[in-house]
């Protein structure tokens, strides 16, 4: 599977999962996740940070994620009576349903908006680390071709079918439909940072000399 292959299947992956947890969920469940999700980054990172990004998440939800058009597309009160008019008894039960439905997907793109920022929070904090193992992976490459070493195309194979899906991981980590502690991060990172540099130490050069 190529690099584009591989995006393309952590993206739908993405998307199923995301429009699924709602189906998994009904909206009482949907309620008890997103506070579960804010009561381990309080845990994890205190009270102080754990508001703020409450606060920046709800901001990110309110401005930039669908959450308010997919909350219109609700059956209102006066729909509602309508559908206990025209067809009660079925109808009333899909109209619950898609209305516990769409509530599981506004919830959902809440839980997105605070998974991003924990993420971004630990990506920021763990930056110097994925530097480092990039300076590695560059270091131990210029040395192999200064003295003739082999980079050997197979390594740069193999590593990269690690680091591909490692890299994708934090989309799936967004939307995984149960909660998850924010101290995954800097586990993954962990995971990440030694693949990393020995694919890159293993890179053919682009532009030859």
């Amino acid at each position: 599977m190529n690099t584009k292959s591989h995006i393309g299947f952590w993206l739908s992956l993405f998307v199923v999962l995301f429009l699924s947890t709602p189906v998994m969920r009904d909206g009482k469940s949907m309620e008890a996740f997103a506070a579960s999700e804010l009561q381990l980054s309080r845990e994890t990172f205190g009270d102080d940070v754990g508001n703020w990004l409450e606060r920046r998440a709800n901001v990110v939800y309110t401005l930039y994620t669908p959450a308010a058009t997919i909350d219109r597309a609700a059956v209102d009160d006066k729909g509602m009576q309508l559908t206990r008019q025209v067809m009660a008894g079925p109808g009333v039960g899909l109209a619950k349903a898609a209305n516990s439905y769409i509530k599981g997907l506004v919830l959902n793109c809440f839980v997105v908006a605070l998974r991003l920022h924990i993420f971004m929070l630990w990506f920021l904090l763990l930056l110097p680390v994925f530097i480092a193992g990039a300076v590695d992976g560059f270091v131990k490459r210029e040395i192999k071709r200064a003295e003739f070493g082999a980079i050997r195309p197979a390594a740069y194979a193999l590593t990269s079918m690690i680091v591909i899906p490692l890299a994708m991981a934090p989309v799936i980590y967004l939307v995984v439909p149960a909660p998850v502690s924010p101290l995954i991060s800097p586990m993954w990172a962990l995971l990440m940072v030694l693949p990393l540099a020995g694919m890159i130490s293993n890179m053919q050069p682009i532009f030859g000399k």
